[in-house]
């Protein structure tokens, strides 16, 4: 017989959440306000017959930075406390 291994639990993801550092989390809100005023815009000219240029989406880097950077510890300007 095959020798079974004990199951090791895993360790749950750890859920993003909102930075407790007030810089970092301006990033955050200016970030999704950015993701939703770009994709807003971008439905708003299809709407209207107009069409994007082929790379519109590049649009979307700026306002994803905003939120990595409130978001990913590794690029806050502001260190989260330790909790």
């Amino acid at each position: 017989m095959a020798d079974l291994k004990p199951v090791v639990p895993l360790k749950p993801q750890r859920i993003p959440r909102m930075p407790k550092r007030w810089f970092n989390r301006v990033l955050v809100y200016v970030g999704v306000f950015g993701i939703v005023f770009q994709l807003t815009a971008a439905l708003y000219a299809l709407w209207q017959g107009v069409y994007l240029q082929q790379f519109w989406f590049i649009t979307l880097l700026a306002p994803l930075l905003c939120v990595f950077s409130g978001m990913v510890p590794a690029l806050q300007l502001q260190r989260e406390p330790d909790a």
